[in-house]
């Protein structure tokens, strides 16, 4: 039986035999939170939780957020003197940098808070300055790492290249003064209370050892200790041999005699701006913000994305173009999912039909929805009225064939509506500028003394073509422009570029026929003729 990849993961679960499973993943709000940490934290982890569902198990999912961090941000996220100010402070101590929210934490979490429901997570968000301040298992936790540091120091410097010193305590206290919880040090410790030294205000004090952090790989066992976890993914960072990966599974087997949790690496996202490509990162900023992809795309697509590139492909996103094709790739899945289309290799089948499947939360529609290629309505997008812009756009999409049902319901509607909204935003901020349009509303006459006598011929046989043209037929378009040109003894370039100028005045913009389609090629004869008579 063919099986998708992460079918095969969850049956590897599966064989721990348990009455319950805990799905964890990690989210720091060290800046914004963008659509990269959302891959193997929260949408791998959901679609897991879901199969386990469907299969009859009982699970439980947590996002773990990490409000109990200090501040490492960097420019250009933030300014040099708010670095140096804040640096190290608990981020829920920090202020929002832009003055809109009480805190930093408040401010970076609150666009997942409010749009993670719409990308179809089960996640339940807990907090880690929560579990410190009052859970019971994490307060285990803690003692137990404490009590054993000598032993869990030696396994960790099995895996360090600067070790750590035997006077190392893996427990960062929170200064009481500045709230400083990165250079503040353990000075000695009596039962439940550390007296502490901070580097930051030299204050010195005596606190609880649930009041602070612990050190990022204790932490991380800790945690899973504290919400009993079965199963967590890993970034790259954490994945490599004897990385901090291998040593978080020692530390939890051997300190606290427990199975660790199972996962797998996930590769990361980069960001791509203008041909300048660095990973996503919150501290320094490099963010395509989860709230900004549902501005321009639906959830499903991005999902779809992340399901059938599978966890250890490394993807590039680059807003100019990646957003279009995404969501014209997921429009050839859904046909594919509906019988319509057949994939390109026919053993891809099961992957692109389960990967459909997931990322609409194993809730497909019950018929194929309404489909308008992404680039296509971003150019439809430019040239609607400022009113009725969902009816003028069903007439044109009407008359080019993209939509043949004869009534629509209220779902098509509801779907133009926001898709119009979503691509005239990415055209706004994001297209390249070879797709932002502006149509002549005259014929350009000026062009006329540029065009030869070829030329001129060319254009009478475009008009000829374009009056028996039937518009829902974009290939034969396509096809009958190509042969024209060749037949005039034009380069395409000259050709496209001499059409191009007449509908907008420029020598290149979107794809020709999808710009014809848009426009309708009787504004676009129109044109053409009124050069031909001038």
């Amino acid at each position: 039986m063919v099986k998708f990849w992460l079918e095969r993961f969850v049956d590897e679960i599966e064989e721990e035999n348990k009455e319950i499973y805990t799905i964890n993943g990690g989210m720091a709000v060290s800046g914004p939170i963008h659509i990269g940490k959302l891959r193997g934290e929260v949408i791998y982890p959901s679609v897991i939780y879901r199969i386990l569902k469907n299969r009859g198990k009982e699970a439980k999912h947590y996002v773990t957020i990490y409000t109990q961090d200090p501040l490492k941000a960097k420019e250009p996220l933030v300014t040099k003197k708010f670095i140096e100010e804040w640096k190290g402070v608990r981020i829920l101590n920090v202020p929002d940098p832009f003055g809109d929210h009480s805190n930093w934490v408040e401010h970076f979490y609150e666009p997942y808070e409010k749009c993670y429901e719409e990308y179809g997570i089960t996640a339940k968000p807990v907090f880690t300055h929560e579990l410190y301040e009052k859970d019971e298992r994490m307060h285990e936790a803690i003692n137990i790492l404490i009590k054993n540091r000598d032993k869990a120091r030696e396994i960790l410097n099995k895996y360090k290249g600067e070790k750590l010193k035997e006077n190392w305590v893996p427990f960062k206290p929170l200064c009481k003064k500045c709230f400083n919880i990165l250079t503040t040090k353990a000075t000695k410790i009596e039962e439940e209370k550390v007296h502490y030294y901070c580097e930051k205000c030299g204050n010195e004090g005596v606190t609880s050892i649930y009041e602070g952090k612990l050190e990022w790989r204790a932490e991380w066992v800790a945690l899973w200790y504290a919400l009993k976890v079965d199963v967590e993914l890993y970034g790259k960072d954490h994945a490599a041999a004897g990385g901090s990966r291998d040593s978080c599974n020692e530390l939890y087997s051997k300190i606290f005699g427990m199975k660790p949790p199972k996962g797998f690496g996930y590769e990361w996202v980069d960001l791509v701006v203008n041909n300048k490509r660095e990973p996503m990162g919150s501290s320094e900023g490099v963010s395509f913000d989860v709230d900004e992809w549902l501005r321009v795309g639906r959830p499903e697509v991005l999902k779809y994305w992340y399901l059938i590139m599978k966890a250890k492909t490394h993807l590039d996103f680059d807003p100019s173009s990646t957003i279009p094709l995404l969501h014209e790739e997921y429009d050839k899945a859904e046909r594919v999912y509906f019988n319509i289309e057949k994939p390109f290799n026919e053993e891809l089948l099961h992957d692109i039909k389960f990967s459909y499947l997931a990322s609409n939360d194993f809730n497909p529609p019950k018929e194929i929805p309404l489909q308008v290629p992404y680039s296509y309505l971003a150019i439809i997008a430019q040239i609607l009225p400022h009113t009725n812009k969902v009816e003028e756009a069903i007439k044109k999409l009407r008359r080019t064939g993209h939509i043949t049902k004869e009534n629509l319901n209220e779902g098509d509607y509801v779907f133009l509506e926001k898709m119009i909204s979503k691509v005239s935003y990415w055209v706004k901020k994001y297209a390249p500028s070879r797709l932002i349009i502006k149509l002549n509303k005259e014929p350009p006459v000026q062009l006329k003394s540029s065009l030869n006598e070829q030329h001129i011929e060319f254009l009478k046989e475009i008009s000829n073509i374009l009056n028996d043209w039937d518009e829902s037929q974009a290939s034969i378009l396509e096809n009958k422009i190509y042969q024209t040109i060749k037949s005039k003894g034009l380069t395409s370039q000259e050709g496209f570029r001499i059409l191009y100028q007449i509908i907008l005045g420029q020598n290149s913009g979107p794809k020709l026929v999808s710009l014809i389609q848009a426009v309708g090629k009787m504004e676009v004869l129109k044109l053409i003729n009124g050069i031909l008579s001038f």
